[in-house]
């Protein structure tokens, strides 16, 4: 699926929230915050992991969907896009790998180093926030 205008400034704003939900292989969820999103080309997206949950629940079952929110001044006032994604790769080493960790490090330090996995997700669908049949 290649991504609208609207999601790629979502995808492009520095004060957004992301906030990625992953399940294991028996359904088990689980939902948390992460800040090295970044846009790849117009239908995929990239995030650094570390052994974590969210990447356990990676290995076993590659669907995950996202919420990227740019928060406004009340909960109606808040936009965004809910991505529905699929792993395409993982990279625990490489050239993108590194460039990606270094650029990650730039912004918080050495709390990096915790960063092992490159995750590669292909987007397979994208719906406003708050969807109200208005698409994006």
């Amino acid at each position: 699926m290649q991504v609208s205008s609207a999601v790629r400034q979502c995808l492009e704003k520095e004060d957004r929230t992301n906030v990625l939900a992953t399940s294991d292989r028996a359904g088990n969820v689980n939902v948390a915050m992460f800040g090295s999103y970044r846009l790849m080309d117009d239908s995929s997206v990239i995030v650094m992991l570390s052994d974590n949950r969210t990447f356990a629940n990676l290995r076993e079952n590659p669907h995950a969907a996202c919420m990227v929110m740019i928060h406004g001044t009340s909960g109606m006032g808040t936009q965004g896009c809910r991505l529905y994604m699929k792993v395409r790769s993982i990279e625990d080493e490489g050239e993108r790998w590194t460039e990606v960790r270094q650029s990650i490090r730039k912004r918080i330090g050495n709390a990096a180093d915790m960063l092992r996995h490159l995750v590669w997700f292909d987007i397979v669908e994208a719906r406003p926030i708050l969807d109200l049949g208005q698409g994006i």
